[in-house]
């Protein structure tokens, strides 16, 4: 199942679902003292500046999970997260410091009406603000900057070719308009900025880590591979995983690793699915933690 199937399933809800988004269109759901703001990022003294970058990837994201699962375990601390997109959401979690055992339960435990609220304006498309109430009860109302690790989440500006890095304030509202994807859900308003998915200008924004001052930077990227790609799929699919794939590729340079967690091509939204791909990045993770043991030594 991909992205549209998902839709599809949301837009399926009972009528009473939408009527209730709906009057969340409205109003921006934090005080304007907590509108998110890019900025330097505050590091840690006395260590060093190691960036952790979760890239974008749809329901792949769960992959996510399953890498924090070993990185947690071998006890390695990232001073900093960067989230695009899905990244985003699993790393507002990882830094609120919510152990991953608990992500992970929270990960197959998430139900379409955590996240779905249709618009009355536009009944195909997601409002979002409940993904930005999950996402804010999760860390326990703390801003950005108040998070135990440090985190931003990287969004594009409606119609610009660029990314903005949101390093303090509301968490659930950065992390909405982080995976604001526009294909599901409506743009995020921010400061009177639309914004929209980190994905369609930096997948895997390591150079935002650099920007930001990270000296050593580990990527992880799950977005599907180009070679797994079936022949049936349609044309723009094929289109814009290329294209997504030539940003990835751009970027990757300047990290000093890129871990590309490979799972099915196909998405999809059971727990099984869900499953499949913690255990995938989990087994994948550890066959590379060797290589990165010995590059964060």
């Amino acid at each position: 199942m991909d992205r549209r199937a998902v839709l599809s399933r949301i837009g399926a809800l009972p009528v009473l679902a939408a009527f209730a988004g709906g009057c969340a269109e409205f109003g921006d759901g934090y005080p304007a003292s907590a509108t998110p703001r890019s900025g330097p990022v505050v590091w840690p003294e006395g260590r060093e500046r190691t960036a952790l970058v979760l890239g974008s990837g749809g329901p792949r994201g769960f992959a996510h999970v399953g890498v924090l699962k070993v990185l947690e375990a071998a006890g390695i601390e990232p001073a900093l997260i960067i989230g695009s997109s899905a990244g985003a959401i699993v790393g507002a979690l990882y830094a609120a410091k919510i152990n991953t055992v608990e992500i992970e339960r929270r990960a197959l435990n998430l139900g379409l009406t955590d996240i779905a609220d249709p618009s009355l304006l536009r009944p195909n498309r997601l409002i979002g603000r409940a993904m930005q109430n999950f996402i804010n009860a999760a860390v326990d109302e703390s801003l950005i900057e108040a998070l135990p690790r440090r985190f931003c989440a990287v969004a594009a500006p409606v119609g610009k070719k660029e990314v903005v890095a949101f390093t303090s304030g509301h968490t659930g509202a950065a992390v909405r308009a982080s995976a604001a994807l526009p294909s599901m859900f409506l743009p995020c308003t921010i400061d009177g900025v639309a914004y929209q998915d980190g994905d369609l200008v930096s997948p895997v924004p390591i150079h935002v880590a650099r920007s930001l001052g990270a000296t050593r930077v580990v990527a992880v990227d799950v977005s599907a591979f180009f070679e797994d790609t079936p022949a049936s799929v349609p044309e723009n699919w094929k289109t814009r995983d290329a294209e997504r794939r030539a940003i990835i590729d751009g970027e990757a340079k300047d990290a000093d690793m890129l871990l590309r967690i490979r799972t099915p091509y196909y998405a999809g939204a059971s727990r099984e699915y869900r499953e499949t791909l913690i255990r995938l990045a989990d087994a994948q993770t550890r066959a590379a933690l060797p290589r990165l043991l010995a590059l964060l030594k």
